[in-house]
């Protein structure tokens, strides 16, 4: 029996590893983590390698193999994440038909949303080069937005969102977030950097022990002046993230206005158009 399970979905490098290592230091054990598993499959079997080499973290030690084979032990906690996924796909039917079978009976089960302001986010994906097709990318932050913002309600069972910029600088909003959870707050983890997939984009684990002092609202400076990055965000995009954030899109991230002059012979004069910032 699990007290509380909490399936994790957030795009890779949203902070969604950081987040859950944190809320893992902020419970009791024993408590399970399964590592970036696959939508629709037993999380057991699916999970993907920490920096350990192993696909999931517990304290203490569990018998990870009777516990894959559907023989599971009473756990605090049981938390398993994804990543660069539709919501369909994470919280899926087969999950819900096969859950208790995969993971065990929970007390209380929550969907957690991560999701980090685009245009650090994308700088970071950017710079560790993980890049899905633009247009598949931006949809999918965009997806992930709306369910945010309750402009949509796909998923199905109590849900938490996590804003990963307000987790990383305000500590009454973590706090509420673990009280939320029923757990007791501490906020021990908020000052780690996990080595997972070489720990921070830009940094590494250089800010391990003082994570909070990495410039992570400033990431997109680095790639202001690149072309393809400035175009990647569309109209609604960035007008999803000043309602989910209050941000508006960075002043050097918009393109130069362009003014186009219109002459015509037949309507005699000229005219002004004013080109569309985005």
């Amino acid at each position: 029996m699990n007290d509380l399970e909490i399936q994790v979905l957030g795009m890779s490098r949203s902070g969604n590893h950081a987040i859950v290592d944190w809320i893992f230091e902020q419970a009791e054990g024993p408590k399970l983590l399964l590592n970036c598993a696959e939508g629709g499959t037993n999380p057991f079997q699916s999970c993907r390698p920490l920096a350990s080499g192993k696909g999931w973290r517990a304290e203490p030690e569990i018998d990870f193999n009777a516990a894959s084979r559907g023989c599971h032990e009473d756990r605090r906690l049981l938390v398993h994440t994804y990543e660069d996924s539709w919501l369909d796909y994470v919280f899926s039917a087969e999950l819900e038909e096969h859950g208790q079978e995969w993971l065990g009976q929970s007390r209380r089960k929550i969907s957690m949303l991560v999701l980090r302001d685009p245009y650090n986010l994308f700088a970071s994906r950017k710079r560790m080069g993980r890049n899905l097709p633009p247009d598949i990318a931006r949809d999918l932050w965009k997806q992930h937005a709306r369910e945010a913002l309750g402009d949509t309600h796909e998923l199905r069972s109590e849900t938490l969102i996590v804003l990963y910029n307000r987790w990383q600088s305000d500590k009454n909003y973590r706090r509420e977030i673990v009280n939320w959870l029923g757990l007791q707050f501490s906020d021990r983890g908020i000052d780690s950097v996990p080595e997972c997939a070489g720990g921070s984009s830009f940094d590494g684990t250089a800010f391990d022990g003082k994570a909070t002092a990495m410039a992570t609202d400033r990431r997109w400076t680095h790639f202001a002046d690149d072309e393809g990055f400035r175009q990647f965000f569309d109209n609604e995009m960035v007008q999803l993230t000043e309602r989910l954030y209050g941000l508006p899109l960075p002043i050097p991230l918009r393109r130069p206005a362009r003014r186009k002059e219109i002459n015509s012979a037949c309507l005699g004069h000229s005219d002004a158009e004013q080109g569309v910032q985005v």
